[in-house]
This record gives C-alpha cells, structure tokens and sequence, in this order.
C-alpha cells in the first residue's frame, strides 16, 4: 500500500506539472479561452476551500473565509479558471504556513467605468512569509524565492505566474504583501458579469431570519479570526453573540447565570477543548436549556464528539448555508422547518459508498474539475479511477468493469459523445456501465444530445452534491449491489426528499397530507406484496405494473431511493432481464421500509 500511495503521489504530482506547463503555454500562445457562463460564487469558494481542508487539518491549521454583504450571489464568468486561482493561492497558504490561519475574504462592486461587476479576493496566510527583496521573482515563469524553498516546499514555480496571467485575461490583477515570520497576502480583482436572479437550489441568506431574530449565543473558541467572522454573520441574521477565547470564561459565565439559547464550541482549544468544556457546561446546564454546536477540523473524529452532548456538528471553515440550518433545526422546531433539515444534510452523504457500492470511472481532461469531483465522490466514501478523455475510458474499461461512467462532454482526443456511442457498441447489458454526462452546457437541448449519443443521465457542471448523488444512486438501482447495510446515525433526508415532499404539502394543503401520507403507505405495501409474489412466480407483466405504479407514487411524495429501484425493476421486467432482480427487491424493501418511518415521522411532526 505504501509503495502504490507513493507512486499514485508522484503521478498526481507528474500531472500537475504537466497541466501548468500546458496551461502556461497556452496562456504564452494567446490560446487561452475563458468561458462565460453563470455560476454560484459562495459554492466556487467553498469548492476550493473543501480541497484543501483536508491537508489544513493535518496541519491543525484554522481555514475561515468571509463574503461582503453586498457581493452579487450570482455572477458570470469562468469558474473553472476562477477555481483554479483560488486553489493555487489556498494550497501556497497551506503548504507555507506551519501553524495559524489561512482566511479568504471576497467582496464585489461595479466596476469603474464598466456595467460589470468587480470582484475583489484576498488570501491571508500566517506563514513563513517572504522577504522583500525577493517579492519581485513570485510571478516570474519557473522561478521560486530561493533554492532552499524549492527543495523543500516543491513545486513547478509557474503557479502564481499562471495566476497574475488568468487574473490579467479577466480584467484585473494579482498583488502581493509579505513580512517575514508574519505571513504574506495575495490580492486579486477579476471583472465578471451580474447574472439575473439568484443561484438555483441556494437560499439568500442575507438580512436578519426571522427564526433566528433576538436568540443569544455563547460563541468559544481561541482564534480571533473566527470569532470575528461567526459574530458578524450571527449579528447579519439578527442574533445576539457574546463571545470569548477562553473556556473558563465562558465557564464562569454560565456558573453566574448568563443565559444562552444555543453555545457554539472549537474543538481545538489550548486551555480546554470543546468536548471537555461541553461536559463541564453539562454539569450546570442541561441539553434542553443550553443545546451545543461544536465545530473541529474536516475529517477528524474527535473522541468522545458523538455521545450525544452535541446537537450539531460543523466542520471548519463553517459554511453560513450549514450553520444557519443547524442553528434553526435546534432553535425553530416547527414542522414547516422539515424542508430544513433536509438542507441541513445537503452535504456529501458519507454512507453512500457502504449502502451503495459502485465501481467508478471519472473521464475528465481538466485537472481542477478532476480533483472537484474526486473530492466529492470521497466524501461519498468513493474512490474513483480517472481517465483523461474518451479513448482513455474505453481502455479501462477494457481492462476492468466498472458500474458508472462520469464522462465529460468536452474532451480531447475522443470526446464523451463519440466515447459513448463506442461504448454503446461495444458493451451491452449487465457488462455495459451507466453513463452520466458532466458538462457545463445546462440547456435542454444539451441534455437531449446526452442522451441521444447513448448517456443515461446528466449532470451540470458545476457540478451540485444533489445532483451526483441523485445520479450515482439511479446507477446503484440498476447495478448488482449486496443489500444496505442501516447508515449508522441515517436521518429522515437519507430516503426522503424532504423539498419534494414540502412541495406537495403546498400543492394540496396541510390538512390533507395526512390522508394522502397514509394512501400512499397503505397502497406501497400492497404493491410491494405484489412485487414478491410476481417475482416468485415468474410473473414478468405483472411486475412492471407494480413496479411501475410504485414508481409514479414514489416520486410524488419524495421517496427517491424507492422510486430509482421501482423503476431499475420495471426495466428489468421489460427487457426479460431478471438476473439481478431478487437483489434489486431486497433493496426496495429496506428502502421502503425506512420511508415509511420517515413519512410516519412526517405526519406526526
């Protein structure tokens, strides 16, 4: 294992020099083409902020990131290349910085003299800084502040080259500021334009939020930085933080009888940490006066976090989307907030692999959407093989099967859609993989092509944790799979989708949803009956009509992993392919059943 580690390392590092020195030479040759397309700004910053996380927390490094009030949710721009930057200023911080913080601010406003917006980036670090005689080598092409550095630090020298060029291509530019033993800070501008409307799928939280307005918070936790970044964004939403570096402080205060609707404790703390103080605040404040949020580096289980002393778990840098749906799951606890919970897990579902084992291949040319997507397939408990165009993907699967193909639309080479067809061609039933498009082209239009060239699903790029979930578990109801294991601490967002749900509460009313819940629950036994009993005698007709019939009312009330099996199945019973029938059934019954309780719950909230 350690020697293919170290060879998988040197490849991944191969890879990145070989990927600076094209982008740098296209850049040299005037090649370089942006694109112009609209994108979430907060999710490309906490993109980039989730791939170097991970490396931070080896370090015990604290990553915190800031957005001004007034920066434009939405812009239109190039965020691949905009990732790119920020995942290269990110990943300098962490490497040259031996213990503090790394913080990203963003802010936005018109551009001077333009109709376009200005974006204007900052990247801290409390490293090892630079001299200043030396600033003047950073942006020049192969070149590192000294030998030394180079020897033992690493790198091609052409990343922050490459960056001052693309923030130039973008209309702005790339600035540094540096003390020895102090830390150094890039600044960079890009011009991009404001796009109608709001992200899809992202909440403005903006303002005061009414659930939250007046509460009091107890905020611990010895860095300054996230103090200072976590008391501006609670005072935005109308809540009233005190807050100190010191657990004996915020002991005494509770001792003394300060009342706080909801504490929030770093894990990480010289004096205490915040499992220790969280007993200590138990002593004298139960769970129901005083619920706790503790929030640690990403990765890391802390011992003694999940014995239930906490109502919450939050990992560094905290997302405002996350924290403001932990803090209103603990603080509003009203059935019309069921949707919110369901955004309060909307994160990478770490059990999906386990539940759902899949063997994947990522067909994808660009590096920083390669490490994008195998970053959020790890979450999912995923390891993926990667192959960087067409004809690459038809030698592995030459060598190997895999269940998923996630393939690029745009590729060199062969691109997705001609590798499709081949595929198509070459591999049928249980041997040919699913196919799901990646590309950045959201159009209709653009999906119907997908399809047409013989993809089975479609994902858009940037790519959306729903979204590839919702995708791979479509895949997982037609692969082979052993049955699912319970995810050990599963929520209700786990097989109901609780926006889909909401939605039909809306449509038909409040009072009506407890019939209609208990219609659905009652006909899905029967069908499910039905489904056994034609199996077992062979019964093909008979269940594609159940499955069928479960999957239309599945869908309607949220129920996503039931319908995806419903509808694997009806195929099944089509084509005359039972093979893996009796594996799929198995699952729709485990699935079916822990719907069941979750729209139980549903009633009863």
């Amino acid at each position: 294992r350690d020697f293919a580690e170290t060879v998988r390392t040197s490849g991944d590092g191969l890879l990145t020099i070989v990927n600076d020195i094209l982008d740098f030479s296209k850049i040299e040759a005037g090649k370089m083409e942006l694109e112009s397309q609209p994108f979430d700004l907060r999710e490309c910053v906490e993109t980039a902020l989730d791939l170097v996380a991970p490396r931070a927390a080896d370090q015990r490094l604290d990553l915190a990131y800031v957005m001004a009030e007034d920066t434009p949710p939405t812009v239109v721009g190039d965020v691949t290349r905009l990732r790119q930057i920020l995942l290269n200023l990110l990943g300098n911080a962490v490497k040259f910085t031996e213990r503090g913080e790394v913080v990203v601010t963003v802010a936005g406003g018109p551009a001077p003299g333009a109709a376009d917006c200005e974006l204007r980036f900052s990247v801290r670090d409390t490293g090892i800084g630079i001299p200043r005689d030396r600033l003047g080598r950073l942006f020049q092409s192969f070149s590192q502040v000294d030998a030394s550095t180079s020897r033992k630090y690493g790198g091609t020298g052409l990343g922050l080259a490459i960056c001052k060029r693309l923030t130039e291509l973008m209309g702005g530019a790339l600035t540094v500021e540096s003390e020895v033993g102090r830390g150094t800070e890039f600044r960079f501008t890009i011009r991009v334009g404001i796009a109608e409307g709001s992200s899809a799928g992202r909440r403005d939280l903006r303002g005061a939020q009414p659930p939250l307005r007046d509460r009091r918070v107890l905020v611990v936790d010895d860095n300054a930085t996230n103090r200072r970044i976590l008391g501006a964004q609670l005072a935005a939403w109308g809540m009233a933080s005190r807050d100190t570096a010191s657990p004996g402080e915020a002991l005494a205060w509770i001792r003394a009888g300060l009342e706080f609707d909801v504490g929030i404790l770093d894990m990480h703390m010289p004096e205490m940490d915040g499992v220790t103080l969280a007993r200590e605040i138990r002593a004298h404040r139960a769970a129901a006066g005083l619920p706790l949020i503790l929030y640690t580096s990403l990765g890391r289980r802390e011992a003694g976090a999940g014995d239930g002393v906490f109502a919450a778990h939050l990992t560094k840098p905290v997302k405002p989307s996350l924290l403001f749906d932990a803090l209103v799951e603990i603080l509003a606890r009203e059935p019309a907030l069921f949707p919110a919970r369901r955004a309060a897990a909307a994160g990478p579902d770490a059990g999906m692999a386990s539940r759902h084992p899949l063997r994947i291949l990522l067909a994808e040319d660009n590096v920083v959407n390669q490490k994008v997507a195998l970053r959020l397939l790890a979450q999912m408990g995923y390891r993926a093989d990667v192959a960087a165009n067409g004809l690459e993907a038809i030698e592995a699967l030459e060598r190997q099967r895999y269940d998923v193909v996630l393939m690029d639309v745009q590729m060199p080479e062969m691109d997705g859609f001609e590798a499709s067809r081949e595929i198509n061609r070459r591999w049928s039933g249980e041997t040919r993989p699913r196919i799901v498009a990646m590309t950045a082209n959201a159009m209709q239009g653009d999906r119907e092509l997908c399809l047409a060239a013989g993809m089975d699903d479609y994902v858009s790029k940037p790519i959306r944790v729903a979204e590839l979930q919702g995708a791979l578990e479509k895949a997982a109801g037609r692969a082979p799979a052993s049955p699912p294991a319970p995810a050990a601490g599963a929520g209700p967002a786990a097989v109901i989708d609780g926006a889909a749900l909401a939605s039909l509460e809306t449509t038909v009313g409040a009072a009506a949803m407890d019939e209609l819940i208990g219609t659905f629950l009652e006909d899905a036994d029967a069908l499910v009956a039905e489904l056994r009993r034609a199996l077992a005698a062979g019964d093909g007709e008979g269940l594609r009509r159940a499955a069928h019939s479960l999957k239309s009312t599945s869908a309607s009330f949220g129920a996503t992993e039931v319908t995806a099996l419903a509808k694997a199945l009806e195929t099944a019973a089509r084509t005359g392919h039972l093979e893996g029938a009796a594996g799929l059934l198995q699952q729709l019954v485990a699935e079916h059943a822990a719907a069941a309780r979750t729209l139980r719950a549903w009633n009863h909230a």
